[in-house]
């Protein structure tokens, strides 16, 4: 079949949605965006944010938080086309979005390889060394959870804040280019997702739009989008516990530092 009939008929399937099912859609962005906000906020506040965006990165700091990007990042192309399972073939939008978005996740955390070894962390063919985090661990296995035994259209809640992360993020990023001495070449990973992310922060809107029709998906949605950005906070707050811990101990009598 022609794909753009496809385009066709998968559109029309959003426009004609009962004006009630497009309310509640509308309802359901508004409480995304607001608990969003409200979570970036609350992270500010926290531990990792405040020592980043006052004192900025030193390379250890920076290696943790960067291995942790990498250990969540490689399961993301896995467990996105794991959602697929619960999917039904009269879907056709929901799984070219499943179908796309799992082959564009494909590899992205060999970019985070490459930056790590540009600044001189990792040597050519040396590989992370630091374990997930509890809070990694958690986020990992949660989203393969949901994938498997929830499917595709609560997952969205995952992608629809992941893909305008960007936005909310750039005090650390611009921390980290300062503090590091980073050029663009050497922030690979935050650079090529940064050049994507209008076009896959709409494309996850409109998955909602044709996926999301009763109020018990719209709920889904919210709390995955809650549950993952909370552990990814979470993640980032740890890392700077571990730091630390490593640091004092280092600084003390006896330690790495004298």
């Amino acid at each position: 079949m022609d794909t753009d009939i496809l385009d066709t008929i998968t559109d029309a399937e959003t426009e004609t949605a009962p004006v009630e099912t497009r309310s509640l859609r509308e309802e359901l962005f508004t409480r995304l965006d607001a608990s969003i906000t409200q979570l970036w906020a609350e992270a500010q506040q926290g531990p990792f944010w405040r020592h980043v965006t006052e004192h900025g990165f030193d390379r250890r700091l920076y290696a943790l938080t960067m291995a942790q990007i990498y250990h969540y990042t490689r399961h993301n192309s896995v467990n996105q086309a794991i959602a697929a399972l619960h999917a039904q073939p009269e879907q056709i939008g929901l799984l070219r979005f499943i179908y796309s978005h799992a082959r564009e996740e494909l590899g992205h955390e060999k970019l985070v390889l490459h930056d790590l070894r540009a600044v001189g962390l990792l040597k050519p063919k040396e590989v992370v060394t630091d374990e997930p985090l509890p809070a990694t661990d958690a986020l990992i296995n949660y989203i393969y959870s949901i994938a498997l035994r929830e499917g595709p259209i609560p997952r969205l809640g995952y992608s629809y804040w992941a893909e305008s992360v960007y936005e909310h993020i750039a005090p650390l990023l611009d921390s980290a280019r300062r503090s590091m001495g980073l050029a663009d070449r050497e922030m690979a990973f935050f650079v090529a997702h940064a050049e994507i992310d209008t076009k896959h922060a709409e494309e996850v809107k409109e998955a909602i739009q044709r996926a999301v029709t009763t109020q018990e998906q719209a709920d889904a949605v919210h709390r995955v989008a809650v549950t993952t950005l909370w552990l990814t906070i979470e993640l980032l707050n740890q890392a700077y516990t571990v730091w630390s811990q490593q640091s004092a101990a280092a600084a003390a009598p006896g330690g790495d530092g004298r």
